[in-house]
């Protein structure tokens, strides 16, 4: 049993060696082809670039390399015609070939002569070539039945093209040395330390293992972005120092990770994140400058009336605090009914409705109602209420990002747009605080149209042909809803007369409709646009 063990662990041993030794002799021949000028070694092909001083620099490096290393190694460069499959000779090194190497293929031979090699060494030279030049790989072979031990590493220039592959030659002899010496050693030590070393080997081992599971643990908790901890420095021993440093890593990202949330969310503030993600639903680092989707959305414009007035009696300071307060009670509403900010104007608010127009229709309804419930504020405190219009259209539109790489904004490009604004303006001169489009009411499909009344049909600047207007009573009184919707009759026969030339009666249809319903304010601004005949 004890012999078993003992040569399962110079397996193991060994196993271990040879793999070391094949990663020093492939890293060494890596590092020396990184080392390496591409273009300098490029030259080498001719035997005048040999008084080159970059190509003596090289030469002296590879003499101090070989004479530093603690293995039997011979270090060269090739030159590799693809075309021609031939190999020359690149950077030879001065020194004298390693004792350990028997006839090496760099015997008396300079840089730019032919490389007379093996077919299996010529044939693997270029193998390994075609492979290497798409990324500097390399392996680890052997010849001439085990005698010699091959690792190759391309070299390239400047730009990125291969110009040769470092040689190195080590001899099998060296592993060979390697396992007697390692076995000599097993076989002296092995009998009467292996009961110790087990018992060492479980005892060391948990002492060496414990404080790096933790740290497996610690590095789990931050791949799952948990940085609210800290390593207990108890259970560490000899490794306490490692603890205290991956604490201080921990601290310096949590402030790093605090300071970055905070950066971000002052950033937040000012990106439409919600239009952004209509132009990219894939996120805001895919967007590029001129990214645009065409999509049929409801446009929704509002502004206070007579605001520059009322800010004729404030300071600055007091304007924006009025604004700001004003914002704070419209925007919820808005964002509440599916509604995305794209602009403020002042005192004016330009939202979008991706969805669909229902969404924008109650969105204005909850605004007057959110207005109302302010205004009442304000009236206890002895100031004037505020009064808003609020226009709706719907239509296609080119949603985009405009402006340069290192300054761009989301915009809205459609005369859907304009016509919006110019039905917000229109809500002044009917009276009304809700006016929408024709195009919007078709598009209604849960909002009862029981509250919605045609108003006119008239120009709007910036549209040839003319726009049917309807009102939104929706948030009135039950009473002066039920007098409006009883107008409705009144007002479709004015408007006919008005347009077949007839003034006269649609002012008296007004009149009569008025009557009915001294409250409705639309009936007295269409007596008034009738007379004057604006539209």
């Amino acid at each position: 049993m004890l012999t078993i063990t003992g040569y399962s662990l110079y397996r193991s041993a060994e196993i271990h060696l040879i793999e070391k030794f094949e990663h020093q002799q492939i890293s060494l021949a890596t590092n020396t082809a990184a080392f390496i000028d591409g273009d300098i070694h490029h030259l080498s092909k001719t035997k005048p670039a040999i008084s080159n001083k970059g190509y003596k620099h090289y030469q002296e490096a590879l003499d101090a390399t070989m004479a530093s290393s603690n293995v039997s190694s011979y270090i060269y460069t090739l030159h590799v015609d693809i075309k021609s499959e031939k190999l020359f000779y690149g950077i030879v090194p001065h020194g004298a070939v390693p004792q350990p190497l028997k006839e090496p293929s760099t015997s008396n031979k300079t840089s730019g002569s032919q490389f007379t090699g093996s077919d299996n060494f010529n044939s693997l030279v270029f193998e390994f070539f075609e492979k290497g030049h798409v990324s500097n790989s390399f392996f680890m072979t052997s010849l001439n039945n085990n005698r010699k031990h091959i690792s190759f590493a391309a070299i390239f220039d400047s730009k990125n093209r291969p110009t040769g592959v470092v040689v190195v030659e080590v001899s099998n002899q060296e592993i060979i040395s390697l396992k007697e010496s390692l076995l000599k050693s097993m076989l002296m030590t092995v009998s009467w330390l292996f009961i110790t070393l087990l018992i060492a080997s479980i005892f060391f081992a948990r002492k060496i293992t414990g404080p790096f599971e933790q740290l497996t643990d610690a590095i789990e908790r931050l791949i799952k972005n948990d940085f609210n901890f800290n390593l207990s420095l108890s259970g560490f021993g000899g490794f306490t120092y490692l603890a205290k440093q991956f604490n201080l890593m921990l601290l310096k990202l949590q402030v790093s990770r605090n300071e970055l949330e905070s950066i971000n969310k002052a950033y937040s503030r000012f990106v439409p994140h919600n239009v952004l993600k209509l132009i990219s639903p894939t996120g805001i680092k895919n967007i590029s400058l001129g990214d645009c989707i065409e999509k049929e959305m409801t446009i929704l414009f509002c502004d206070i009336r007579g605001f520059t007035r009322l800010s004729e009696s404030m300071s600055p300071n007091d304007s924006f605090k009025f604004i700001n307060q004003y914002l704070k009670i419209m925007v919820p509403v808005i964002n509440r009914h599916g509604g995305t900010i794209d602009k403020y104007m002042g005192d004016g608010i330009m939202a979008l409705f991706p969805n669909s127009a229902d969404d924008a229709i109650n969105a204005a309804v909850g605004m007057l109602k959110s207005l109302n419930k302010y205004n009442k504020q304000l009236r206890k405190k002895n100031l004037p209420a505020v009064e808003i219009g609020l226009g709706l259209h719907t239509g296609e539109m080119m949603l985009g990002t405009v402006g340069t790489s290192s300054r761009m904004d989301v915009t809205v490009v459609s005369d859907t747009v304009n016509a919006a604004a110019r039905i917000e303006a229109l809500t002044k001169t009917f009276g009304c605080p809700i006016l929408i489009s024709e195009e919007t009411r078709l598009r209604l499909k849960n909002f009862d149209k029981q509250n919605l009344r045609f108003i006119a049909t008239c120009f709007v600047q910036g549209k040839s042909k003319p726009m049917t207007i309807y009102e939104v009573f929706y948030q009135d009184t039950i009473s002066l809803r039920e007098e409006k919707l009883a107008n409705q009759n009144f007002m479709i026969k004015a408007w006919d007369c008005y347009k077949n030339g007839n003034s006269e009666k649609a002012i008296s249809l007004y009149q009569k409709a008025m009557e009915h319903c001294p409250e409705d304010k639309a009936q007295l601004a269409l007596i008034e646009v009738v007379q004057n005949g604006r539209l």
